[in-house]
């Protein structure tokens, strides 16, 4: 439980990262260049879901450092947690299953002035030949605004049979200055610094059980995904819902709010 918990952190720290770099996406993304590009067919890449790609990767001047294809070992990694490099993750935006894409990589999106040890000089722009072999969903579900609005009103709960919980992760002051969803419980997973509430995994399961269905809810709804996701991917739970957008969408769209 502990090597788990831990886990639960280091996704959390690792989504921060990327979510922090987001606005700067776009300009990162003009310093990659496309040599060629076979979208594919099918659904398409989108945070945390697991990928699975066959890779070759060369220097400048042609020398190969790895090839998964010689190794009959194809690459799996969940997207959108820094599993990759960088420029990975902004070079395959969009791509679908059977996509190939081939990439140049500058070295502030790759291993930068230190490199890797025999294989990659430091300030190496790197060249990848990426093949897409497979693309699945992440397991948690997000759920808008406008479904869980039909939930609560329309008590659909009550007729499914289905037991939902709503847990509102975000701190008390966060809580204290917008208020909470009617029904709402109130769980705080991390503090103001991104520290895990090392509490919150025994609050959870004395408020829920494996059949329960339980909406995670955060302020604009990255953090309560990151979680959702670490909760089923290294807990092994399930029916975990992540509110869409947080809070900030369930207000900008005339919702309602109660005080504590």
């Amino acid at each position: 439980m502990i090597k788990l918990f831990y886990c639960l952190i280091l996704l959390f720290f690792l989504f921060s990262c990327t979510s922090l770099n987001q606005s700067n996406t776009e300009n990162e993304y003009d310093n990659i260049i496309t040599i060629f590009d076979i979208p594919g067919s099918g659904i398409s890449i989108q945070n945390h879901y697991k990928v699975t790609a066959h890779y070759i990767g060369t220097l400048e001047d042609g020398t190969e450092f790895d090839n998964s294809y010689k190794r009959n070992r194809p690459l799996k990694f969940q997207y959108g947690l820094r599993q990759v490099i960088k420029g990975w993750e902004i070079g395959l935006i969009d791509i679908k299953i059977g996509g190939k894409r081939k990439i140049k990589i500058p070295p502030n999106l790759a291993y930068g002035d230190t490199g890797v040890k025999h294989l990659i000089p430091p300030n190496s722009f790197l060249i990848f030949d990426i093949e897409i072999l497979n693309i699945e969903p992440h397991q948690y579900i997000l759920i808008d605004h406008y479904s869980l609005k039909d939930l609560l009103n329309e008590k659909i709960i009550q007729k499914s049979g289905k037991k939902f919980i709503l847990i509102d992760i975000r701190t008390k002051k966060q809580i204290l200055e917008s208020g909470i969803i009617q029904n709402s419980k109130h769980i705080q997973a991390f503090d103001s610094k991104g520290n895990m509430n090392a509490n919150f995994i025994s609050q959870y399961k004395l408020i829920s059980n494996d059949n329960d269905y339980v909406v995670l809810i955060s302020q604009s709804g990255d953090i309560s995904s990151i979680l959702a996701n670490g909760l089923i991917e290294n807990l092994g739970m399930k029916n975990i819902y992540s509110l869409r957008g947080g809070i900030d969408k369930w207000s900008e769209k005339g919702n309602s709010l109660e005080k504590l």
